[in-house]
């Protein structure tokens, strides 16, 4: 009898699954996170398989395929926009997908509120077993687009969406278009290895960024540097008297038009939501359970449960004297709408990780967190600076040490930042901003370390610059100084 029980159970709940991904309230539905590489049919496949934002790098996808839809999400980037895209599909068996580009509702653990309709018609192609085929798609919208994808037959399907690529042609070389070429700073200010003070110098004392001003090669057609157009597109003075020493910068992933900051050593633990075209203060994020030893960048990305999260690095260590250093990570609040006063919120839980460094401590002052959700840190004041990873962090409360990866061919790194759609990362050295392209099968570590000295990104020369900010929604940076009233630089490129 209880055998006839589970029976009649499991073919309940097999019954209401198949409803699910049916019916029309529901579209595809899932109840839980995708375990790695294995996605069921009709399932919602976030691209990475681990329920992480929608990004485009690192391009992978692992689908499950069977009689339902298998539904994939990406972030299409605006530059992306009126390009001809392709998907590469390999399947494990002889099989028949078609594809179609569809909008659906908002996406809450996994489940959409509303069902996909379709916004292109369908395209399809057949796939013979561990041959990779070319799938050309209709033009697709930037931001987030869902591709519906249909099989006639079970197979394992992996997948990589890329711009289609272009006939060969020179491509230009990426200069630095504007007065912030690397060049040697004048004297006086930081980099005697002292404790940072409250005082801003109007020529810190810097190393020379010894690394070439652009690349030798071309750069690749499909890179996000590729055709540079600079343009600067706002510098509104910040107005926030309490922002004195601003180290760290993330543009507002859950509120548009808004990016945090905080200050570096000496204040409590906090930070600042800033206008992007005023410069006011919006609101002031209060970590009351935090102590803010040297916090020196910020990142905004998902945390493990797809919220998005700050991380903040507490990395600073200009005597190289601290035996570990933390990454806090905090979800990121929800603002007022603008044009009132200035809010205070308190966050709630704080989670953080303990970092160390192979060899001994190290002073860094720049963090980036991929879409992969892995930590790469950078430090500051070798002659050639390390690129250092911690792949899975935990933010447990524990500690980790990181893995250098390898060196840069430069030195005073103050800032870092990775691209929310993932196909690229920043770094800040005390006189410019670089660009890294990354790879399809690459992390921002390995990325950083394959690009050298980078790409010379726009840039106009700041009293002590130290951090930046990739944008979230395409091409394009922000930069900020320590200093009062220092304009909030935001490009597009």
């Amino acid at each position: 009898m209880t055998s006839v029980i589970k029976d009649r159970t499991l073919l309940t709940l097999c019954v209401a699954a198949a409803l699910l991904v049916f019916a029309p309230s529901a579209g595809a539905a899932v109840t839980a996170k995708p375990a790695a590489g294995q996605v069921a049919a009709g399932q919602i496949a976030l691209l990475r398989n681990d329920g992480r934002r929608p990004t485009i790098a690192p391009q992978r996808l692992s689908l499950r395929t069977g009689r339902a839809n298998v539904y994939a999400s990406f972030a299409v980037p605006k530059t992306w926009a009126g390009k001809p895209i392709e998907l590469a599909l390999k399947s494990g068996s002889n099989v028949r997908v078609s594809v179609t580009a569809v909008r659906a509702g908002r996406l809450r653990s996994l489940r959409w509120s509303t069902r996909p309709r379709a916004v292109s018609k369908a395209v399809s192609v057949n796939l013979r077993a561990a041959e990779s085929t070319l799938l050309e798609l209709p033009q697709l919208p930037p931001g987030r687009v869902v591709l519906e994808i249909r099989a006639r037959g079970r197979a394992v399907i992996s997948g990589t969406l890329h711009i289609a690529r272009k006939p060969s042609s020179p491509a230009p070389v990426a200069g630095n278009p504007s007065t912030g070429s690397d060049q040697k700073p004048g004297a006086g200010g930081e980099g005697s290895g002292e404790p940072e003070s409250g005082a801003q110098p109007d020529t810190p004392e810097l190393p020379i960024d010894g690394s070439p001003s652009a690349p030798d090669s071309p750069v690749d057609p499909a890179s996000p540097f590729a055709d540079l157009s600079p343009q600067l597109i706002g510098a509104p003075p910040v107005n926030a008297p309490t922002l004195t020493e601003a180290s760290g910068l993330a543009e507002s992933a859950l509120n548009p038009g808004v990016y945090w900051t905080h200050n570096d050593s000496g204040d409590r633990a906090r930070l600042f939501a800033i206008d992007a075209i005023t410069g006011t203060l919006r609101a002031t994020f209060e970590l009351p359970s935090v102590t803010a030893t040297d916090w020196e960048d910020l990142a905004i990305a998902p945390d493990a449960d797809g919220n998005d999260a700050f991380y903040i690095a507490d990395s600073g260590d200009n005597g190289s004297a601290r035996s570990s250093v933390k990454v806090y990570r905090v979800i990121e609040p929800t603002l007022p709408p603008a044009g009132g006063a200035p809010v205070t919120i308190t966050a709630g839980a704080v989670n953080s990780q303990r970092l160390t460094y192979p060899g001994g401590p190290r002073d860094a002052e720049a963090l980036a967190v991929g879409s992969d959700g892995a930590l790469t840190v950078i430090s500051k004041r070798e002659a050639q600076v390390g690129v250092y990873r911690l792949a899975e962090p935990q933010f447990l409360g524990g500690s980790s040490q990181l893995s250098l990866v390898g060196q840069l061919p430069m030195t005073w790194v103050v800032g870092a930042s990775a691209s929310p759609d993932g196909s690229f990362v920043l770094i800040k050295t005390a006189s410019a901003v670089r660009g890294y392209a990354i790879g399809s099968d690459e992390n921002v570590a390995d990325a950083l370390v394959r690009g050298g000295a980078g790409i010379v990104l726009p840039y106009n020369a700041e009293p002590q610059g130290e951090a930046v900010a990739a944008s979230m929604s395409g091409r394009g940076h922000a930069t900020i100084s320590e200093g009062i009233s220092q304009p909030l630089q935001q490009w597009r490129w």
